[in-house]
């Protein structure tokens, strides 16, 4: 019973003994914590990307009557995206729960181009859709659900409070890492001795 006592006495950690180690080694620990953090907040400083407009226009899909007083919508939603997205560069998503609208996006450093690139998107379509609204005389054509909307904030600002807190409590770890891993080479290095 004695002996099984002395072996559990021997695996419990003992915090006192870990606080004083990290006592021994504040320095170290403020040091490095602050180091790392400085040098965070610079490259933080120094991050100034050229801002990113994001640009949307929401429109309706056309449709036609057939002879049986029946409305058909003019393109598949999913089939028109992958067009627009492969001949254009824009992301294109319909909605969900429905099959006759379609949001286009347009992401550019320049507001003027993003409305340029969405209009061009958008006169695309309805060019597509006016030579296939030929041959019906009742038809619905596709439009504009509201106008064109730029984004006046940037999309990528980056987050620099953010940025150096998570560098902040990083460094303060990683540096109490490395002093019980110094106490640990020391440990090896006393056994070795002996």
């Amino acid at each position: 019973m004695q002996q099984n006592k002395e072996y559990i006495s021997e695996d419990e950690i003992d915090l006192k003994e870990l606080f004083k180690t990290i006592w021994l080694y504040k320095k170290f620990i403020i040091i490095f914590t602050s180091l790392i953090t400085i040098f965070s907040i610079v490259y933080v400083m120094s991050l100034n990307p050229k801002p990113i407009y994001k640009g949307s226009l929401l429109i309706e899909i056309g449709e036609y009557k057939t002879s049986d007083n029946e409305f058909i919508i003019v393109d598949n939603t999913n089939n028109l995206k992958i067009i627009l997205e492969n001949k254009f560069n824009a992301k294109v998503y319909p909605p969900q729960k429905t099959d006759s609208l379609l949001k286009i996006i347009v992401n550019n450093t320049n507001k003027n181009k993003i409305e340029k690139d969405i209009n061009e998107v958008y006169n695309f379509v309805i060019e597509r859709h006016t030579k296939k609204l030929k041959e019906y005389k009742a038809v619905i054509p596709t439009s504009k659900v509201d106008e064109i909307k730029v984004s006046n904030e940037p999309i990528n600002k980056p987050k620099k409070k953010l940025v150096v807190s998570v560098t902040f409590v990083s460094a303060f770890i990683i540096s109490i890492f490395l002093v019980f891993f110094i106490e640990f080479i020391k440990g090896i290095k006393k056994e070795n001795k002996v």
